[in-house]
């Protein structure tokens, strides 16, 4: 009994917003829980009343607006408002908070109460712009809802209406949840993301020396020889002794003394440098026997991330080669020297790329892979079908009230035009007229949307 009536002194004192009530909770690890918040009846007349009955799990503190700014986690409340008004439940504790809302409509004395209609929440639109970008790059969210009082993107508390950037560095599918207490609707939007184009060879990429050849490689006493180089990816060049010269050209070089004589030739770019060398036999000095070195490649792949179905450039560049081979059925060539060139290529998977340049010397090898991903599987829409819209009385006199029906299937969003707004699947809702009216309904999804209208003719 001493319970009861200490429970009875707390309401009052919560109801009259004197005291916190503090009910614990905060031992539970999770956020508060709304059991049951309901108001009855849903609808007054002016001048009416209806109680506000709750229950709530996990709460450290609970308040009501309007009118109940500290409540118990079990309790109930006469409310009488003056207008129709929405109740909002929050409930809180150290973890996180919940909200739950109730709406009371307040009519006029005598008057008929409305059809209920669904107040599940409506997601008006959600999209990204733009929908497909590269790696490192941003896009903006925008969505716009009705009937929610709270929303999520990806789990992330996020306002009813608004917009967000993101940049995402994979393919990503964002998610939007709007609720309104119980009840809660989604829908998801895609960003589509691929990787930028690869650079140029040259960029990051260091010199290669096709070629730095003596000829003759042996003269007489006081004679002089020609030096030859060939470069790519090279922005300068210089021989040792002789300074700057062309990244490709020629030198004319006339020898003194006997013996042998090495050359250095180094180019160069943003990357770093690369070198080479080759040897002149002045006079007496014998050269030694005739040898030679593997060719020189290098094979390139732009860009190296694709998704499926697309292409990509695969490019080359050999020096001294008497046969090169680029796997995976590319290309096959025999007899050729300083050959280059370039083909496209579709791979339906992740492929690596070796190309072989091979002379009596020896075999070169190089290797690029090139990155296929999945094509994203793009959401497919079907257009609403507006099964039936008709109204029970297509002419009433002035005031009088008919009642209009509908049924509705692969639409996210229904509407009613004329004050109705916002609807369900299928329903009900009664209409006064006082002039002849059409009303037309709207179902959508994706960007598909289809309309019915039906006119009520009213007579004085």
């Amino acid at each position: 009994m001493r319970n009861a009536v200490l429970l009875v002194l707390i309401l009052l004192l919560a109801t009259a917003g004197c005291i916190t009530v503090d009910m614990g909770g905060g031992s539970s690890n999770k956020v508060p829980a709304v059991v049951k918040f309901e108001v009855s009846p849903n609808y007054i007349s002016s001048g009416g009343a209806a109680i506000l009955a709750w229950e709530v799990e996990n709460a450290s503190s609970i308040s009501i607006d309007p009118g109940i700014p500290a409540a118990p986690s079990t309790g109930a409340d006469k409310v009488a408002p003056a207008t129709t008004t929405t109740y909002i439940l929050t409930a809180s504790n150290k973890y996180g908070s919940t909200r739950s809302t109730v709406l009371l409509t307040v009519g006029g004395t005598g008057s008929i109460p409305p059809a209920l209609t669904s107040v599940t929440p409506v997601i008006n639109s959600f999209s990204a712009s733009p929908s497909n970008i590269t790696s490192g790059s941003t896009a903006v969210l925008t969505w716009s809802t009705t009937n929610a009082t709270g929303a999520r993107i990806n789990g992330a508390d996020v306002p009813v209406n608004g917009s967000q950037a993101v940049n995402p560095s994979s393919t990503t599918t964002y998610l939007l949840e709007a609720t309104n207490g119980s009840n809660s609707t989604s829908f998801s939007t895609m960003v589509l993301v691929t990787s930028p184009a690869t650079p140029p060879p040259a960029s990051g990429t260091l010199p290669t020396i096709l070629s730095f050849t003596a000829s003759p490689a042996s003269v007489a006493l006081g004679g002089s020889t020609t030096l030859n180089w060939n470069t790519l990816n090279a922005t300068s060049a210089s021989i040792a002794g002789y300074g700057v010269v062309p990244v490709s050209g020629s030198l004319t070089i006339n020898t003194t003394g006997t013996g042998s004589i090495t050359f250095y030739l180094t180019a160069t770019n943003s990357s770093g440098s690369s070198s080479a060398t080759t040897m002149v036999y002045v006079g007496s000095a014998s050269p030694p026997p005739v040898t030679g070195s593997p060719p020189i490649a290098a094979l390139y792949v732009s860009p190296s991330s694709i998704t499926s179905g697309n292409a990509a450039t695969l490019s080359w560049m050999t020096s001294g080669a008497s046969y090169i081979a680029i796997d995976n059925g590319v290309k096959n060539l025999v007899g050729v020297t300083g050959a280059s060139g370039s083909v496209s290529v579709s791979p339906s998977f992740t492929t690596t790329y070796t190309l072989t340049a091979s002379n009596a010397y020896g075999n070169t090898y190089d290797s690029k892979v090139l990155t296929v991903m999945a094509a994203p599987i793009m959401p497919v829409y079907r257009w609403p079908t507006i099964n039936d819209f008709h109204c029970s009385n297509t002419s009433v006199v002035a005031g009088n009230q008919a009642k209009l029906y509908w049924t509705v299937t692969d639409a996210d969003t229904i509407t009613i035009d004329n004050g109705i707004g916002s609807v369900g699947a299928s329903g009900t809702v009664y209409i006064y007229p006082v002039v002849t009216t059409t009303y037309t309904l709207m179902a959508s999804n994706g960007g598909n949307t289809v309309a019915r209208s039906v006119t009520v003719a009213v007579t004085p």
